[in-house]
């Protein structure tokens, strides 16, 4: 799984959303079958703390920590994920971590 995390000062306009969303179209239709499953998450949420805490304000954590989507691809190992992560153009405006999914 690649989630995307959000980085101070990328733009946010609506032209840029527009850009960088066919961006992404174009990098999931050169994987192939590697893409399994991409989401863009709401700018709402809540962010708890414990069992007493929840933030609701946004944003409810600093902008550098927003998650803003994920994307699940088909990747050998861990080493494939990572290259496949390097070829993603949307790395230009946001940060990638790749996490395995538990089988």
């Amino acid at each position: 799984m690649l989630v995307f995390r959000g980085q101070v000062g990328v733009d946010t306009s609506d032209e840029a959303l527009k850009e960088r969303l066919q961006l992404h179209l174009n990098w999931v239709k050169k994987l192939g079958d590697q893409h399994i499953d991409s989401q863009r998450l709401e700018n709402v949420g809540a962010h708890i703390i414990d069992h007493h805490t929840v933030h609701m304000d946004g944003p409810f954590i600093e902008d550098k920590e927003i998650i803003l989507g994920y994307t699940i691809i088909a990747a050998k190992d861990l080493d494939d994920a990572i290259f496949l992560s390097k070829t993603c153009p949307l790395l230009n405006y946001f940060e990638i971590i790749v996490r395995p999914v538990v089988s």
